[in-house]
């Protein structure tokens, strides 16, 4: 009875230790997977060749470099190369300007700024989107059309850094042209509006 007491205690501790062991090397093994490789889940369980951000099997083969070519070394000077000039130091051009306006603008508030574009009357239906917008409309009033830029360069936006800013951001129906136009365009869109000899304000 002792002996099978004793040869009992001795294959339990073998068994135990042995079960402890696999555990540990389980838990190794499943925590090696799962580490975070390639931010594109919290945990990843296998981490796949797809996955990497290094491997996209939709690019063509990349191109060997010319036999004669040699490393770049550099563009310049940095005082000289990494200069960039002031958006608002930028020559005013009338012309390119007007077309600017022309392409971006002139569809809602019309060639003469006076808010009579061709989209002018879609937007003003009551079939429009923005007369039963009840979120941004709660009225569900009409929209009252693109405004008079003119009237607007006199009395409402007279600042024209204020108006690059509403022209950036956008408004209800008007959408941000700061996502579509460079900062210059848009301030060359905006002297043309104030612009009293050969813009909109003449």
């Amino acid at each position: 009875m002792i002996a099978f007491a004793t040869n009992f205690k001795s294959s339990f501790s073998r068994r135990f230790a042995l079960m402890v062991g696999l555990l540990t090397i389980s838990a190794f093994a499943v925590s090696a997977c799962a580490v975070q490789e390639t931010n594109t889940y919290p945990v990843e369980i296998f981490s796949e060749m797809h996955y990497s951000q290094a491997y996209g099997m939709q690019e063509a083969p990349r191109l060997a470099p010319l036999s004669d070519s040699v490393v770049f070394a550099s563009a310049g000077h940095p005082d000289s190369v990494l200069r960039v000039p002031d958006k608002r130091e930028r020559a005013y051009d009338s012309e390119v300007a007007g077309n600017l306006y022309r392409i971006n603008c002139s569809v809602c508030h019309g060639e003469t700024g006076l808010g009579d574009g061709k989209a002018a009357r879609h937007l003003t239906s009551t079939k429009s989107f923005w007369t039963s917008d009840t979120k941004n409309n709660s009225l569900g009033e009409i929209y009252k059309g693109p405004p008079d830029l003119v009237d607007s360069a006199a009395t409402r936006l007279t600042d024209r850094n204020t108006m690059v800013s509403f022209v950036s951001g956008g408004g209800r129906v008007m959408p941000s042209f700061g996502k579509l136009l460079s900062e210059e365009d848009i301030r060359d869109i905006v002297n043309y509006i104030f612009d009293e000899s050969t813009g909109l304000s003449r």
